[in-house]
């Protein structure tokens, strides 16, 4: 498990446009973690949500140049963090990051991945647990 910390940044809402609204964390030297995985998001009023996270450059639209960045689509959460803190905790790596030759083709593998993430903690009871927060809880 690998455990980070940011101020959510406003992005260039893309994956908001698909239906995934992410919260951005801007990274710094943190390319070994290069990636699509599970992870937890804690929240500063204490709630933790299961999360998809992505780690890096987003390389559909900015190639190997752009800046790396945390990517967390919080399930069942709705509202605002722009400007929290955040601690992202990834528990389970799904797939390395890929490059895709359209956003429909991005916006079909973001489906995957929540539903992989979603399969995975069920398959995890010591991650399911609402004591860890799979829904939001505290």
């Amino acid at each position: 498990m690998h455990t980070l910390t940011g101020y959510v940044e406003h992005g260039d809402a893309r994956a908001r446009e698909f239906g995934f609204p992410t919260a951005n964390i801007a990274l710094e030297g943190e390319d070994s973690l290069d990636g699509v995985w599970v992870g937890f998001v804690r929240c500063p009023e204490g709630y933790t949500y299961l999360s998809t996270v992505s780690v890096g450059r987003r390389v559909t639209f900015y190639g190997e140049v752009g800046r790396l960045v945390l990517e967390a689509h919080l399930l069942d959460f709705t509202g605002d963090l722009y400007g929290k803190l955040l601690e992202v905790e990834l528990v389970h790596f799904l797939r390395p990051q890929l490059k895709f030759d359209s956003a429909e083709a991005l916006t079909a593998q973001i489906h995957q991945d929540v539903r992989d993430t979603v399969a995975w903690t069920a398959g995890h009871t010591q991650f399911a647990s609402p004591m860890v927060g799979a829904v939001g809880a505290k």
